[in-house]
């Protein structure tokens, strides 16, 4: 299978998922955070009219609106938001942080008002891994106690677990916890590989070779997983998957299929956009760059569609080093976040990424 014939999808038309950054007030001190969150709340973050105007256009893009922040239950307007974007047939999902905010009462209010799916994060399998990482003590049993809240509302779940050189050897014991004590309510487990910027500079990175070793026990668990299990700011992982289903003897048909499901060509830019508190928008949440233009002034659908340095951020064959030679740069692209924030070259190579091209381009 050459890099002609490798399944790609093109996402220049419309976003899968659009990233509102709501707010970065937020009352944790997360070791990792990419908002570098604050105690109290930017008083030029979008208005309740500006964020209406937001949903409108995910709206004509026909996109998914994921509210993120900081925590955006620091926001007095966020249900009247989600009503907003539920009336008008947009899908809704809600990543609020684990404090005391996140009660039964606010977790069955979502369920009623049609979030699809609400972002938790745990970055270990027991209190002094997870609130050592979040800063705050009692965070991990907070956590437990919102999962079986949710559980009771029937309201789904996605698990975030942050990989960095330290929680990476906690997955395995974070997949029986999940496994044992939490499904249902979680529907999606995924593993975020570090990108360092924000507060996560002061983090150590896995390497490329653990970073492989991860994809292989992914793999080798999906099957059987009663949960969903992906990675984000690793696109690798469709070059590994394909790898493996090419060696069980999977036809180049078959791969084919599974390109649109899988999100092949789907990275920083690509199928996903990102709009800031006050409304700036990047290429990605760990992609501050370049700016592309403020939904202020500006349409989302023209800055996604046709803003110059975003086009030419999705042309993989002007990829650099191994992510240019490479034979899979169409599905994968390797983490642009990455790059730029451990090289400067927003277009170079991933460097967690262990795999040498087999050949030229």
């Amino acid at each position: 299978m050459n890099a002609l014939r490798h399944p790609t999808t093109d996402w220049s038309d419309a976003p899968v998922n659009v990233y509102w950054e709501m707010t970065v007030a937020c009352d944790l001190a997360c070791r990792h955070c990419r908002a570098d969150a604050l105690k109290t709340r930017d008083p030029n973050e979008l208005s309740t009219d500006e964020g209406f105007a937001l949903i409108r256009e995910v709206k004509a893009l026909g996109s998914h609106l994921v509210m993120t922040g900081g925590d955006p239950l620091q926001r007095p307007d966020l249900f009247e938001l989600i009503a907003y974007a539920r009336s008008l047939g947009v899908p809704v999902a809600v990543t609020p942080a684990v404090t005391p905010r996140l009660t039964a009462a606010v977790i069955r209010a979502f369920k009623d008002a049609g979030v699809a799916m609400l972002g938790m994060s745990l970055d270990g399998p027991d209190a002094d891994s997870h609130d050592g990482f979040r800063q705050v003590e009692g965070t991990f049993a907070m956590s437990m106690r919102a999962l079986d809240d949710a559980r009771a509302a029937g309201m789904p779940v996605q698990i975030n677990t942050t990989i960095t050189r330290d929680t990476i050897t906690r997955v395995p014991a974070m997949f029986e916890l999940l496994r044992s004590r939490c499904a249902p309510p979680v529907r999606r487990w995924s593993l975020f590989v570090l990108i360092p910027v924000g507060r996560g500079q002061s983090l150590g990175s896995a390497s490329a070779e653990q970073i492989e070793d991860l994809f292989a026990w992914v793999y080798d668990r999906t099957q059987g997983a009663p949960f969903h299990v992906s990675t984000v700011e690793a696109p690798q992982w469709r070059r590994y998957w394909m790898q493996r289903r090419t060696a069980e003897g999977a036809s180049d048909d078959e791969i084919q299929r599974a390109a649109r499901r899988m999100g092949f060509g789907i990275r920083d830019g690509s199928g996903v956009i990102f709009v800031g508190h006050t409304g700036d928008v990047y290429p990605a949440g760990f992609l501050p760059y370049p700016h592309l233009g403020n939904v202020r002034s500006d349409s989302l659908a023209t800055l996604y569609r046709t803003a110059p340095k975003l086009r030419a951020l999705r042309v993989v064959d002007d990829l650099q080093g191994r992510c240019g030679r490479c034979e899979f740069r169409g599905p994968c692209g390797g983490s642009r976040a990455r790059a730029w924030a451990l090289t400067g070259d927003v277009m170079g190579a991933d460097p967690l990424c262990a795999y040498e091209p087999a050949a030229a381009p």
